[in-house]
This record gives C-alpha cells, structure tokens and sequence, in this order.
C-alpha cells in the first residue's frame, strides 16, 4: 500500500512541477498532463510486481526437480510454494500495511457512494431543468449541431448529455450581445468531447475527495480544460470573443459563481472571479505547440516511468528478500506421519522385481485412501509426491493406464491440480500412442505458462508433434527453446530433417549429438522414466 501511494505521489508531484513550465503551452497540452497524473491513482501499483513485466520468467515456470528433501521434512522452494503458513519477521510493518489497506477500502467505498451522490443530483436537476425550461430554434444561425434549451438558470449558459448533448441557456442572455461567443464556447465544449472528461474528472474526485493531491489536479484539469475551449473559440471569433469573455465574466452576476463539490459536472463558461480574470489575462497570449514543451513533457513522462519502474522493482525485490527471511515453517506432526506411512507403504518402489513393484503400487492406493486430508501446502505437497511416486512405479510396470486412472482418483473434477503434473499425463499418453492427447496436454501447459515452456517439457511437446508427424511444429516448438547445447533437442531436430530431407542441416547437427544418433536412418531416444524425489528417501 505505501508503494502505491509513493508511486502515485511522484508522478503527481513530477507532473505539477513540469506544469510550471508550461504556463505559455497549449492548454490542452496541460490538461492531458493533468489527466495522466489523476488516472495514475487508479492504477494499483502495489500489485504490478506481480505481473510478468516486473518478474522474470521463474515466476511462471515450476520445474518438479527442484523439491528438495531432508531428512526430516519435506517443503517446496521459495518459487514454488502454493500457501505459506506461520508469521513473517516484520509482522507490525505487515500489520500495518493491513490497516492502511483497511482504511483506503473504507475511504474508497465513500468516495464512490458519493460519487453515486453526484449521478443522482445531476439527473435530479436535468430532470427540473427540462420542467422549467423550452427549446428554441432562434439560435441556428448560431449553432445546428446542438439543440438549445432557453432556462431560468442563473449562469449564463452550459452544456449537458453524455449522450443527448444539449445546450442550456439562460433567459437573461437572449439579447446580450455576447450571446455568439456563449454559444460557441459551449459548441466547442461538446465538439471537443469535454462532457466525457468532466464526468471523469468528477469520478476521480468523488472517489478520493480524501486526497489534497488528487482535488488540486482535478481543479487544474477542468480549468485547463476550460482555457482550452477559450484558446479554440478565440481562433474562431478573434477579439471579439475576448472582449465579450471580458464583459460576460467581469459583470456582477457572475462573481458569486463558484465550483461546490457537490456541484454536478456542467460545462459551464462561468467560474470563479479569480480563474474568469485569469482566463482574460491568458487571452492576451499567444499560445503555440513548441519543441520544448514536448521535450518537457517526455522528461516528465520518462522520469515518472522509471521512477514508478524503480519502486514496483523494489516491492518485488523486498517480497522476494522477505520470503527468504521467513523462517521455514515447521511441518505438522500429521504430515511426517502420512510422509512416513507413505514410504512404508511403498517400499520396493525402487525394485525391478515386478511383483515388489505391484506390492508397492497397491501399498500407495491403500495409504491414499485412508489418508486424512492435510491442510494448506502440505495437502498440495504430499499429493504431488504420492502421485509422482505412483506414477514411477506404474511406468516401470509399462501401466500407463493405471497412471492416467490414479491422476482422475488423485484429482478429481473440478478440483484444482498443479499444472505442471500434465508432463505425467503426456508422457503416458504418449507411451499408450495416444499422441493428440499428449499433444493437447503439453499445449495446455504452454497456455498456462504464457508459452514460457521449460526445455524438458518443450522437449516432450516437439516428440509428441514427431510421433503425430507434424514436423513443422516440432521445429517450431524446439526453436522456441535454446537449443545450442541441448544435446536431446538437437538429435530431435536431426531426426526431424532427415524427414524432411534436409541434409545440410543433418550434416550442421551431425557433430552435436552422440554418434549412436548420428546415423540413417535417423532414430529417436527411447523415452525415460519419470522420476520421484520421494526414492532417495526409500
């Protein structure tokens, strides 16, 4: 949480101090800047480690063979843990940030209560507005793009409908001579799509009315919104819309307009008497997109980019530092048990006695089902480890039906098994010819891991496309892999070419790989038996 309000907080601050230095750009330059600096506080920066920009590719690969033992307990790697269990070291700085997250959800929901507040007052007071006003056609000469409604309103005139756009006039303006240069303020307002930006502006502002920063860039977005309107009508009307600017906004009746927080989001041309002076005053300038100001927006841009960059970067390292700090969670005294029943159970697992092996078999299927469940990653490691002792015994027996049925018994549907247990279910569909299946299991696993494949699975998916004859995928599949010095990929990739006769590459890989590979015609490795952590502790 305090990353993302320090992620939020420079920006702002970077974004308000280039401002300063664009008082003479085009206002519309200031309003987009004021805009990004606004939407940032919607962005949840304090998650963005999480994704794949800020992670490397660990995150989203798990290699099996990484489990590791001791004697004592079984646990999964830092990277691999599914629920972590026991107190973090700094459990007062995580108490905190807890509270500081309870706290901004409270203040999050009021500001979208009142944000709803606003909606209601708005419809309200369109729906009074079209009870006490009519529509005029006298104004066409003026305006056709919009219709225009002639009010009691005290405000001079301004503009509503995000998706009805209509004009709203005051009964007061039909024979005052600035009535050209109203209507075309407001014209230009809707031609612009201010309507749109203004009802996000008071979103932002609803949703944190709690935030100084946020209200002060809201403020300075619709004003600049407004300057940006005055800069487009002035191209259009010249000096005289200056001069009627100056006496509409300078007269008695609209020095009592203020902007109230409750107000609904109108694009009205009168505002307070310090913003209508300024207005005037920014007239007098003339404003033209120069090379600067886009090199000090770019500035501002960049060095918000890499700062927001180096702060989610830092979260991420101090996750990752603070998951290593925690100490390593004891295990439950039910989980060695179970762990110590399973190897009782499964003793002549290592054996090549197909009787001992059978024995053992039967000995897993037996503690499995009168197993209690764990909880949390015990439950999720001793099933993997079980499944995948099983699943060696059965593949050295040559059952791979067996290994496909005790996975459905294992993991029943609409449960949530690890990903990376589908290399056991390929590599079995691919023992009993069932090649498309073993395809369809890899390519699962590849969607899973945003095609992030580890070389063995990478492997296994491109002999599956061999076996299916699709050659072109194989080839695929392997170049997405660094293959330079992957001994086993470069003798599928010979076996692939002499396919599809390409001896130049054959002759290229000939070197690579083992000299009982190297031959025509061209033969494949024999697949191998999938290995369990759990042997070395038989």
């Amino acid at each position: 949480m305090i990353d993302y309000f320090l992620t939020c907080t420079l920006i702002s601050l970077c974004i308000l101090l280039t401002s300063k230095g664009l008082k003479n750009a085009p206002a519309r330059l200031n309003f987009y800047l004021f805009m990004i600096a606004l939407l940032c506080w919607f962005i949840p920066w304090q998650y963005m480690s999480q994704l794949s920009l800020f992670e490397g590719a660990s995150r989203y690969t798990f290699n099996v063979a990484q489990f590791s033992f001791n004697t004592n307990i079984l646990t999964l790697n830092d990277t691999q843990t599914v629920a972590t269990e026991g107190l973090p070291v700094f459990e007062n700085t995580r108490d905190f940030t807890l509270s500081l997250s309870n706290i901004f959800m409270v203040l999050l929901c009021t500001g979208i209560a009142l944000f709803t507040l606003r909606v209601v007052l708005y419809v309200n007071l369109l729906k009074n507005l079209h009870a006490n006003s009519k529509l005029s056609d006298e104004f066409a000469h003026i305006n056709s793009d919009y219709p225009i409604r002639i009010t009691t309103f005290s405000g001079p005139a301004f503009a509503t409908g995000l998706v009805k756009p209509v004009i709203w006039l005051a009964s007061s303006m039909k024979e005052r001579d600035e009535l050209d240069s109203v209507i075309q303020h407001e014209s230009t307002h809707l031609q612009q799509g201010d309507i749109y930006w203004t009802w996000l502006i008071c979103c932002a502002e609803s949703i944190f009315w709690w935030n100084p920063l946020c209200l002060k860039l809201a403020n300075l977005a619709r004003e600049q919104l407004e300057l940006s309107c005055d800069e487009h009508c002035l191209r259009k009307l010249k000096g005289k819309y200056q001069l009627d600017l100056a006496s509409l906004l300078l007269c008695e009746q609209s020095n009592n307009q203020s902007h109230n927080f409750f107000t609904p989001p109108l694009l009205n041309i009168a505002h307070s008497k310090s913003f209508n002076i300024q207005r005037i005053k920014m007239l007098n300038k003339e404003k033209t997109m120069k090379s600067k100001y886009l090199v000090m927006v770019a500035a501002a841009m960049s060095f918000s980019a890499i700062a927001a960059a180096q702060i989610v970067d830092s979260n991420s390292t101090n996750k990752q530092s603070s998951t290593h700090a925690q100490q390593t969670p004891a295990q439950s005294e039910q989980f060695k048990q179970q762990l110590a029943d399973l190897l009782q159970g499964a003793v002549g697992a290592k054996s090549d006695n197909p009787d001992l092996l059978k024995q053992a078999a039967l000995g897993i299927h037996k503690w499995y089902l009168n197993r209690d469940k764990l909880t949390g990653h015990e439950e999720v490691e001793m099933k993997v480890q079980s499944f995948r002792l099983l699943g060696y015994v059965y593949s050295k027996l040559g059952q791979y039906e067996d290994i496909l049925s005790a996975y459905e018994k294992w993991y029943e549907q609409g449960s949530n098994p690890p990903y990376f247990l589908k290399n056991s279910l390929a590599n079995a569909y691919m023992q009993l010819g069932r090649y498309e299946l073993a395809i369809a299991e890899l390519e699962g696993l590849s969607k899973e891991l945003d095609g992030k494949l580890h070389v063995g699975s990478a492997g296994s998916l491109a002999l599956a496309y061999i076996y299916a004859a699709d050659y072109d995928k194989a080839l695929s599949t392997l170049g997405q892999i660094d293959a330079q010095e992957d001994v086993y990929g470069n003798i599928l990739k010979y076996y692939v070419y002499e396919k599809q006769n390409d001896r130049k590459k054959m002759a290229e890989l000939k070197d690579k790989i083992p000299e009982a590979f190297a031959v025509t015609p061209a033969r494949l490795p024999r697949m191998g038996i999938p290995h369990s952590q759990l042997l070395a502790m038989l």
